[in-house]
């Protein structure tokens, strides 16, 4: 974690973050680079020329030259890697350095007005110069921030937080997580063909129908040769005997029906079947 983050505050948080502009880098860096391009062409031009007396001398110098400009080149971007512009919940935070720290912070509520400088470059590049005015005379305060990337963005967070910090109604409502809905008790499935709760649901819907296992007995008793005898009273014997097959036969495409919607099993159907025809 970043040495500026480490001293917050219990209950503060950063609103928003930022350092120094590419280009103020580069401004500090390119003498530097310059300086380290000549002298690889010196140590390039000293490799492919015949030797001198001075050449020895001046291959030194090249190197040195060369390594120190690197070296400082590679202070610098470290240096920029290390800076640190905050905007927390409750102040504002400068943080530089690599191995020997500065930090300066300074209180929102002392903050009186903000100056914001931008030339037509830093406004393409979107850097700006700000310059924060404070109540404060304590030394460490902070009052500039030169080549700021950022710097509008930067400005507005921080009067935002400000006016946020005087006047807490304007702040937004915690987020409520939605309440879970409650539980629907799951539907239940419909009945499986064959089983008892298809057969009772039949029953209920057409209470003269023969429902079950034992249907097919009960229309073959209750269209029996003798029950048909019965009723015909005084038909002759070849006319029951034709009452009786009819019976029989409507019996069993009854019992095909039922088979045929799942009511009665196969199996069932087969061994009623079997009976009836035994009968005939």
């Amino acid at each position: 974690m970043s040495y500026a983050r480490n001293l917050l505050s219990r209950g503060e948080e950063v609103v928003f973050e930022t350092r120094q502009h590419w280009l103020a880098v580069f401004a500090r860096v390119w003498l530097f680079v310059v300086l380290a391009v000549l002298a690889l062409a010196v140590l390039i031009w000293q490799s492919t020329s015949p030797a001198w007396n001075g050449q020895g001398i001046i291959q030194i110098v090249s190197i040195v030259v060369l390594l120190g400009t690197l070296a400082r080149i590679g202070l610098i971007m470290w240096a920029w890697q290390n800076q640190e512009y905050l905007v927390t919940t409750r102040r504002i935070i400068k943080a530089e350095g690599i191995l020997n720290k500065t930090m300066g912070d300074s209180s929102l509520e002392k903050i009186n007005d903000a100056h914001l400088t931008q030339s037509w470059v830093g406004r393409i590049f979107g850097y700006g110069h700000l310059d924060i005015m404070t109540a404060s005379d304590e030394p460490g305060a902070i009052e500039d921030f030169p080549m700021m990337a950022d710097a509008v963005q930067f400005k507005i967070a921080m009067m935002n937080q400000k006016e946020l910090l005087e006047r807490p109604d304007l702040a937004r409502p915690a987020v409520q997580r939605p309440s879970s809905p409650p539980m629907q008790r799951a539907e239940a499935l419909p009945p499986r063909a064959g089983s008892n709760r298809v057969q009772v649901a039949q029953a209920s819907a057409a209470p003269g129908a023969s429902v079950g296992p034992d249907a097919a007995p009960r229309d073959a008793a209750a269209s029996s040769p003798g029950s048909a005898a019965s009723d015909s009273g005084a038909t002759s014997a070849s006319s029951t005997s034709l009452s009786a097959s009819a019976e029989l036969a409507a019996t069993l495409e009854r019992l095909a029906g039922l088979r045929d919607r799942g009511l009665i099993t196969p199996e069932e159907y087969e061994t009623k079947k079997r009976d009836i025809l035994e009968r005939m």
